[in-house]
């Protein structure tokens, strides 16, 4: 049974949604349809993978890459190289030589950094995270890819015990674990894996804390543990009949730099929310 702070986090999202699309993702009183979720890379994936899509070693090459320099810049940098029908950002999908795995494996991390950098794209972490795209990731996909007859098949077998995909999650991102991803923790993990068409929430510190104690009141926790999160976002997405990918987009939305930036960690503008009624901080 859903219980009532999962049912109002769900009306917050339709409303957040709603506000996004009328009033926050407009510049100059024109919509920013790059930013919608309809068009965003994620959603195209999932489709595809819906529609029976295979995933071939180029697409997880690439959503790893996706996942890595997610981390710590802003996408606006090369939204103007972001393909409007397929989502695609074609400036990074060049420097990774379309991902071809033969020319890949003849770069070095620094000549990756270095062309990253020129996009102002890099981050402290994008050399470490080369070097581990290079020497270890890639290494291991090729192994399970070649071991498994294909990634997915691989994948699939922990899907079937938890279709949750919290154990493939684990599985990916503990460092203990035979096939951690370096460089890439749970939520990094998580958003690798919906670059590939994976319907599950990616738990960055804009969601934990947006469902947390002081906000949404999804948790007993102000800062959401991973795990947790994954699984609120979830029962909201079924509450609502959206994909988790889905919700999880709008709530991040509302609180990212360059999107809603309304739900912001400092200097909330808790004025203007729509979802005020709903929030424990008003």
């Amino acid at each position: 049974m859903i219980n009532d702070n999962i049912r109002n986090a769900a009306n917050s999202v339709l409303v957040m949604d709603n506000h996004l699309r009328n009033d926050l993702l407009k510049k100059d009183g024109k919509l920013q349809e790059k930013k919608l979720w309809e068009n965003t890379f994620i959603k195209h994936q999932i489709d595809r993978r819906k529609q029976g899509g295979i995933f071939s070693i180029e697409d997880h090459i690439r959503a790893m890459v996706y996942s890595m320099l997610s981390s710590g810049i802003s996408w606006q940098r090369v939204e103007n190289g972001i393909d409007n029908d397929t989502g695609e950002i074609i400036p990074i999908d060049e420097i990774f030589c379309q991902y071809d795995v033969e020319k890949l494996q003849k770069s070095s991390p620094e000549e990756l950094r270095d062309n990253i950098k020129e996009l102002r794209c890099a981050s402290l972490q994008t050399l470490a995270q080369m070097k581990a795209l290079l020497e270890d990731n890639i290494p291991n996909l090729l192994a399970i890819d070649k071991q498994h007859g294909s990634i997915d098949n691989f994948y699939r077998h922990f899907i079937n015990a938890d279709p949750t995909l919290n154990t493939l999650v684990l599985v990916l991102s503990e460092k203990n674990s035979k096939y951690n991803l370096s460089q890439m923790g749970e939520a990094l993990t998580a958003e690798y894996l919906r670059n590939v068409g994976y319907d599950i929430s990616k738990p960055d510190r804009h969601i934990r804390r947006i469902l947390g104690s002081k906000y949404l009141s999804c948790s007993e926790s102000e800062i959401v543990p991973i795990y947790e999160a994954f699984d609120i976002v979830a029962e909201i997405a079924s509450e609502l009949g959206k994909s988790v990918a889905e919700v999880d987009y709008i709530l991040w939305s509302y609180c990212a730099n360059g999107y809603g930036e309304v739900c912001t960690l400092n200097k909330p503008k808790c004025e203007n929310c729509v979802a005020k009624e709903y929030c424990n901080r008003t």
